[in-house]
């Protein structure tokens, strides 16, 4: 699922968990507002709300046209100067109708907090009309999220610096250390992907230097400059593991992976490979050029690119 369906489906779930506690605040709302208006014992019920509500960070109410009947009543203050305000081109207000009385924004970094919230705005109706506007700022990580997986086997591909692309002729590989001992490098990597507990490993081609994650730590990744990458006593650091039954790329695909490395690596004096990445848990690898571009792909269908070539 895409990055913004899950946001969307989120949301979703967010309007039907909250739509209750405002629409009943809503209806309670609407006896002090009107021509019984009666702004003193409108903050008082929102100060009262506003203490017992956990993800609230702001609350007031404007009236039909959008102004400010209320005053910002947050869990400490109550600060009527904002009474009177007019807020007719927020969002939050025109987005709020008959037929959608409940209207949820998108998310965005509050200049209070300084955190991530959301407005949450809800119509407060009179014999059909609506006569009112609710509107809160939650705080997003007070509020019931559900825990979504993402889906991170999918090809992206990023350009990279402008500047850069538009110089890549005028630029050419410059022989690294790394590139002499390349094939040691990717025993080793090999040997370390295998058998010695490392889920997830990176190799920087032109700064001749490896970063690598393992089961024992994955929290912390560990830089190897290149003497230690090279040299079979990195193993003794180490201990045995078995192969990961989870793993989604196969011990014999890791060969093959890295011996296109070194392909992309030697293919063309401009346009090199300069990073390169292999996650075998998620299946995915990570590519950086010369041209500054990334791609992020399966492994299967970074194989199949190779078996097209040369078919």
């Amino acid at each position: 699922m895409e990055i913004s369906a899950l946001i969307n489906k989120q949301k979703m779930q967010l309007s039907y968990e909250l739509e209750n506690t405002f629409k009943s605040l809503a209806y309670n709302c609407e006896s002090l507002i009107g021509i019984n208006l009666n702004t003193d014992n409108l903050d008082r019920l929102l100060h009262e709300f506003i203490q017992q509500c956990e993800y609230a960070n702001l609350i007031y109410v404007l009236d039909s046209s959008g102004l400010q009947l209320s005053s910002n009543i947050d869990k400490n203050n109550i600060s009527i100067n904002f009474r009177g305000q007019d807020l007719s081109s927020r969002t939050f207000f025109s987005k709020v109708t008959n037929d959608m009385p409940l209207y949820m924004s998108d998310t965005y970094i509050s200049s209070a907090t300084l955190k991530p919230c959301i407005s949450v705005s809800h119509a407060i109706f009179s014999n059909n009309s609506i006569i009112g506007v609710l509107v809160m700022d939650l705080s997003l990580s007070k509020l019931p999220l559900i825990d979504q997986q993402m889906n991170s086997s999918e090809f992206i591909q990023i350009k990279g610096d402008p500047e850069i692309r538009s110089n890549l002729f005028n630029q050419k590989r410059v022989e690294s250390a790394m590139d002499k001992s390349i094939d040691t490098v990717h025993n080793i990597s090999n040997v370390l992907l295998c058998e010695l507990g490392v889920f997830h490993l990176k190799l920087h081609y032109a700064s001749s230097r490896a970063t690598i994650w393992t089961y024992d730590d994955p929290y912390n990744y560990r830089l190897h400059i290149l003497d230690e990458i090279t040299n079979p006593d990195i193993c003794l650091l180490y201990p045995q593991k078995p192969y990961p039954s989870e793993a989604k790329v196969t011990q014999k695909q890791i060969k093959k992976i890295f011996s296109h490395f070194y392909t992309m690596r030697f293919m063309d004096e401009n346009l090199y490979l300069k990073t390169a990445s292999l996650n075998i848990i998620n299946g995915m690898v990570g590519l950086s050029f010369s041209c500054d571009g990334n791609h992020y792909l399966p492994v299967d269908e970074f194989l199949r690119n190779f078996e097209k070539v040369y078919a």
